[in-house]
């Protein structure tokens, strides 16, 4: 382990820190048995959802939909999502805890040196509220254009239910576009910035036993472009690695349901084959090799960030170590 960040030391950090031959390994494994089986659950647990969509695509076939009014036709569609709500926001919460796991997981490796467990405390509970404070970041960043652009799809639904060219609602609806396009542009490299000079607040709040979100700001001090320049690497060149063997995952699923699919005439029949074992087994066996290649990306894209946490400025981890192992 390097004694002192550096931008070498930041993009190798994943082979570098601590139990580099198993805890990656035991990591994505983990994650990815943890996360298949509970899409899995909640596949079975909203069964009776996908009956629903799929009666309400039943029902929309058979309406004459030029004629129908849009607007019933958009009801009737979010209303048959209605049974999936409560498993939506029971799996929303659940992906929350378990990144929350996992993400204390990987931050003790690199900060505290510790081999791969999961545990559910403090550490994890620190991890959820700035895992809150993150998000708070983001919404930030992205509200002003999420309300532009809201503004002229609603021009658009006016144009369409029009049938008119209107030159000034064209006007109105291009210009609200490349508007919202702009201020994203403008807020989006904004967010970089505050995102990568607080992007330690998830190492540091492991290393410091207490939520340090802001505090994150002293640590990357001098460090933005070599944290951003590592993740950058990590984050495209393995997030098109995972893209890629993702996709080389779905042909055999996609070759062997697809067929299938193309003879089902009920809803009944879809939620029959949704759960039968010659469907899930696949099913689940994709889910996990995906989930495993997301996992390691997950793990490997904190490196950079926690190598800077470890290396604070005020006091680095590895001067602590030296200075206990002195005395």
């Amino acid at each position: 382990m390097l004694k002192r960040f550096t931008f070498d030391g930041a993009l190798s950090s994943p082979f570098r820190a601590a139990h580099a031959n198993s805890f990656p390994w035991l990591f994505a494994a983990s994650y990815a048995a943890l996360t298949s089986v509970g899409f899995m659950l909640l596949l079975f647990l909203g069964k009776d959802g996908i009956l629903s969509i799929a009666d309400t695509i039943e029902k929309i076939d058979k309406m004459d939909v030029d004629g129908a009014d849009p607007f019933t036709v958009f009801r009737m569609i979010i209303g048959s999502f209605a049974p999936l709500f409560p498993w939506i926001a029971l799996g929303s919460f659940g992906a929350w805890v378990i990144w929350s796991v996992f993400q204390a997981a990987s931050q003790r490796r690199y900060v505290r040196d510790e081999r791969f467990s999961l545990r559910f405390g403090g550490d994890e509970l620190r991890m959820m509220v700035v895992s809150l404070l993150w998000g708070g970041l983001q919404l930030v960043f992205t509200i002003i254009p999420i309300i532009i652009f809201f503004g002229g799809m609603l021009d658009v639904v006016d144009l369409a239910l029009s049938q008119e060219d209107d030159p000034r609602l064209v006007g109105r609806v291009m210009t609200t576009m490349l508007l919202g396009g702009f201020v994203w542009l403008i807020l989006f490299i904004a967010y970089v910035f505050f995102a990568t000079r607080l992007a330690p607040c998830f190492a540091l709040t492991i290393k410091e036993r207490r939520i340090s979100f802001f505090d994150a700001w002293n640590v990357s001090r001098g460090r933005f472009w070599p944290i951003l320049g590592a993740y950058l690497i990590w984050a495209i060149g393995g997030g098109m690695a995972v893209s890629v063997i993702d996709q080389i995952l779905q042909m055999p699923i996609g070759m062997s349901v697809m067929p299938r699919l193309e003879r089902l005439q009920t809803g009944e029949e879809l939620v029959a084959l949704v759960m039968s074992a010659s469907f899930l087994i696949p099913l689940f066996i994709y889910s996990f090799l995906r989930m495993f290649t997301a996992g390691l990306l997950m793990h490997a894209v904190a490196g950079p960030a926690a190598f800077a946490a470890r290396h604070d400025p005020r006091g680095s981890v590895d001067d602590e170590i030296a200075m206990d192992a002195f005395n």
